[in-house]
């Protein structure tokens, strides 16, 4: 980790909350509201495609895989993600770059071969479930013992996310990255850039714009994303209805990956 870099990330407010916190909060935030949008904007289905679908899901018992059992089969939590994780941070105390971390995670678990293939995306249905075991990794993996949370996540979903969940939750997202939890110094420092440029908004001329202008981006900026969508082509090939859902995530394990 690069102090430069990542230091910014980790300065507390006034209540001691880092800033990796909201800044980690507003992207997934944008993400699980772009899903939800370019849900809304499909065409609906006649009721003649929707038997069919249904008879198709009947034949396919892979398709209740265990992932979408365990990331969408509760109740999804109706609190803002950035109070969800501000009370996990109260209740832990854990420091700003767990939730850099769980960043990271989450890029490597969204392209993921199993995560594509039962169809899990950010979105309002499985946001506060995947955002929750990706903190509880990093966690894990930024040494703070897990002992005493086993209603961490309870408590802060106000009872969406049940304590025995967790456990289930933790293993088909660790399955699906491959326990791939090493993050190189690189990587971290790739990430903090992308929190400190903030999620895409539209633009008032119709146009795309960050939320926080690239004035202070680095040199060659441009060129890592044009690489990074040449390194994810054949994903996005294969499935361009989620990529398009998850533009913002999709595309950066290519620069995270070990």
């Amino acid at each position: 980790m690069s102090r430069a870099v990542a230091g910014p990330l980790m300065r507390e407010d006034g209540r001691g909350i880092p800033r990796s916190l909201p800044l980690l909060a507003a992207l997934v935030e944008a993400e699980a509201h772009s899903a939800a949008a370019a849900a809304a904007a499909r065409p609906t289905d006649s009721g003649l495609v929707r038997a069919f679908r249904r008879r198709c899901c009947c034949c396919a018992d892979a398709a209740e895989s265990d992932l979408v059992r365990s990331f969408r089969g509760g109740a999804a939590p109706k609190v803002p993600i950035r109070t969800f994780l501000e009370r996990i941070h109260q209740l832990t105390r854990i420091d700003g770059n767990c939730f850099v971390l769980a960043g990271i995670y989450l890029t490597r678990f969204i392209p993921s071969a199993d995560a594509m293939e039962a169809g899990i995306l950010v979105e309002p249905a499985t946001v506060h479930r995947l955002v929750a075991v990706a903190v509880l990794l990093g966690a894990k993996f930024a040494g703070h013992s897990p002992v005493k949370w086993t209603r961490v996540f309870q408590d802060s979903s106000e009872g969406a996310i049940r304590a025995g969940e967790m456990a289930d939750l933790e293993g088909c997202f660790l399955r699906a990255i491959d326990f791939r939890l090493f993050v190189d110094r690189a990587g971290f420092d790739s990430f903090c850039k992308i929190l400190e440029r903030g999620p895409w908004v539209p633009s008032a001329e119709g146009g795309c714009a960050c939320k926080k202008r690239q004035a202070d981006a680095v040199a060659g900026e441009e060129d890592d994303c044009k690489r990074l969508v040449s390194a994810t082509s054949d994903r996005q090939t294969r499935s361009p209805e989620r990529t398009s859902a998850a533009a913002s995530l999709l595309p950066l394990p290519a620069v995270l990956s070990n």
